[in-house]
């Protein structure tokens, strides 16, 4: 089990922020329909899962802006995988 922070930012064509979120609100839905845990924060989703799914979902997120007409992303991925697991209930038991 890991913890995945991802971060994707569409970069052009983009009139204004609306239609960038409107790119950022369809990757998150890619993560509400992939049966994996997720939380979105102001500036990243975390994701919890086995590394081979989080790396599929990212991967699927990463692409999709592509696939809404998106000609640059960067996308930004950090991932904290520990002997035996963690997630991330664990990891913010301290701050809930």
């Amino acid at each position: 089990m890991v913890i995945a922070d991802v971060a994707i930012m569409p970069l052009r064509p983009y009139a204004n922020e609306e239609q960038m979120y409107k790119v950022v609100d369809a990757c998150i839905e890619l993560a509400q329909n992939s049966g994996l845990k997720f939380e979105v924060g102001a500036n990243s989703t975390s994701i919890e899962g086995d590394l081979d799914d989080v790396m599929e979902l990212t991967k699927k997120m990463h692409l999709l802006p592509f696939e809404l007409e998106c000609e640059r992303v960067i996308t930004i991925v950090r991932i904290d995988q520990k002997k035996g697991g963690i997630s991330i209930d664990e990891k913010l038991r301290n701050h809930r």
